[in-house]
């Protein structure tokens, strides 16, 4: 069957790709541009301004995994002035857990909705699943049920589901969270091993 990764391994996958080739792309892509409208040059300006992002995420990166309230304040500057550049998206998340471990919703929240506003179908899809716990843990249930109404790239099924039943169950909606649960496990391949589990521990006169 199809593996299916996690969140956490589909947004490694993402910067190890965008470590190994982004300016390699980035180069190919302007390059490409001036040569179809017949340049003989390329924008070598605009080339050292994505690399010199490039340097910058790997800097905030590391700043905010050594913790410190500078790097959360210059993580916020970068991707707020690079909203829709990938490496904006990547640092998004790692500020979003960050914030998480420090007790910081809201910027949790807002790091995240950036990327749900700008990212690509596979980022904004983490991002309104991590969005959504983040509200659940804040007894924010129906902006979480919103945060995951609209997701559907291929493999998010049985964790949305899964997610929309520990929502409901938090509502008291016992119905509603087993009838998510039991869609987790149909569209689970091994992905929602504790779906089963919450579905058996409502009570089945609930």
């Amino acid at each position: 069957m199809k593996r299916v990764d996690t969140e956490d391994q589909q947004i490694q996958r993402i910067k190890d790709f965008w470590h190994e080739h982004g300016k390699g792309i980035i180069a190919g892509l302007v390059i490409g541009f001036g040569l179809f409208y017949g340049w003989r040059y390329y924008d070598a300006h605009t080339m050292a301004q994505k690399e010199a992002a490039s340097e910058q995420f790997e800097v905030i990166v590391a700043q905010l995994e050594a913790g410190g309230e500078q790097a959360q304040v210059d993580a916020q500057n970068f991707i707020q002035n690079n909203s829709g550049d990938v490496y904006a998206h990547l640092l998004a998340f790692e500020l979003a857990k960050q914030a998480v471990v420090a007790g910081e919703p809201a910027t949790a929240v807002t790091a995240l909705q950036i990327v749900r506003d700008n990212g690509s179908a596979e980022l904004k899809a983490i991002a309104d699943v991590r969005q959504a716990r983040v509200l659940l843990a804040q007894d924010q249930h129906d902006a979480a049920l919103s945060a995951i109404a609209n997701i559907t790239e291929e493999g998010f099924a049985a964790m949305v589901a899964e997610l929309r039943g520990d929502i409901l169950l938090a509502q008291g909606d016992h119905a509603g969270a087993r009838t998510a649960y039991q869609a987790a496990l149909d569209a689970s391949d091994n992905n929602a091993p504790l779906a089963e589990i919450k579905l058996n521990s409502i009570p089945a006169e609930s």
